[in-house]
């Protein structure tokens, strides 16, 4: 039995307001923590901002309010993190593990969207920065209701993008960063992003 408290999540992306399946994954992830006795916080994902639709933060907080959701910790807005990003982002482009990037989509379509190695035909001004998957990457966690999920990510996805070339980060490099950031021990989220998680 983990000795971890639970602390659960709740991050949507301001791009409208909370549709059912969001609402149900909020209460979902709200009742298993107060189920374990545990935390719920809630986290905007607003790392994007050409998709953030004016307004939309304060509809979502306030139909979880409505519902009796609030925060158990701060509300965190990505948008506000960029300092904390930064600095993950060079720690593994010190290590070696992080890697600047010049291919452009129309490139990468010839790689089946997945990247394993360079094909760019020149520099951009403003390249990507992606993960470094080497082959037999793999992750596996245990997913409430799928049981073990295993992934090979080198196969699966590729070398990841952490920082957009239009300098947005990406939402792999913020979620991981927050979630470790704020001790987030369980996620709660739809089966169409289970490849995300």
């Amino acid at each position: 039995m983990s000795m971890t408290p639970y602390r659960g999540r709740f991050a949507p992306s301001p791009t409208g307001p909370l549709h059912p399946g969001s609402l149900l994954a909020a209460l979902g992830s709200w009742l298993l923590a107060r189920h374990a006795g545990g935390q719920w916080w809630v986290r905007i994902e607003d790392v994007d901002p050409p998709r953030t639709v004016p307004g939309a933060i304060d509809q979502q907080l306030a139909a979880l309010t409505a519902l009796g959701l609030t925060s158990d910790g701060p509300i965190v807005r990505q948008s506000q993190r960029d300092a904390l990003y930064q600095r993950a982002l060079e720690r593994l482009l010190d290590e070696g593990t992080a890697f600047a990037c010049h291919c452009s989509r129309s490139e990468l379509a010839d790689q089946h969207g997945i990247h394993h190695h360079c094909v760019a035909r020149g520099l951009r001004a403003q390249p990507a920065i992606r993960l470094r998957v080497p082959p037999g990457t793999r992750i596996a966690f245990h997913d409430g209701l799928r049981g073990e999920v295993e992934q090979d990510v080198h196969a699966d996805v590729g070398d990841f993008v952490l920082r957009r070339a239009d300098g947005y980060w990406a939402y792999q490099l913020a979620v991981v960063v927050d979630d470790g950031a704020q001790s987030i021990t369980d996620v709660v989220r739809g089966a169409d992003l289970l490849d995300s998680t």
